[in-house]
């Protein structure tokens, strides 16, 4: 592997996947051009090639992003769905824990007056004998 291969991997990991094209587009047609027009025209149908490889890198780029945007926000509306289910029963969840602490709270007020009002027949009880 030379150098400059090297240096071309590099840069084309570091670029975003649609610029990956974009480059590989333009190179391919600037190098295409000149190989296949060369000598004084070269420089004319280069740079026509290089408009239309840009043009088609674009093209490709941007269809490739809207995908992956479209792909990302598919996957979002589902991780969105999950949450608001989620978030959905542990409301309802929450709901019904409060009723039974509502409910032994009750249970336990009543369980106290019942308590205080033995207590209190206990003791009438214990002075009544005690006279």
């Amino acid at each position: 592997m030379s150098r400059s291969e090297v240096k071309v991997e590099i840069f084309a990991a570091k670029a975003e996947p649609y610029q990956k094209y974009l480059v590989f587009g333009v190179a391919a047609a600037f190098f295409g051009g000149l190989v296949i027009f060369g000598g004084v025209w070269a420089l004319v149908i280069a740079v026509v090639c290089l408009v239309v490889g840009i043009m088609l890198g674009l093209v490709v780029g941007i269809e490739l992003a809207r995908r992956d945007l479209a792909d990302e926000m598919t996957a979002l509306r589902a991780q969105y769905e999950a949450a608001s289910e989620l978030v959905y029963k542990l409301s309802e969840e929450r709901t019904i824990q409060e009723e039974r602490a509502e409910s032994a709270e009750r249970d336990l007020m009543t369980t106290v007056a019942e308590k205080t009002s033995l207590r209190a027949q206990l003791d009438a009880l214990h002075t009544d004998g005690d006279a």
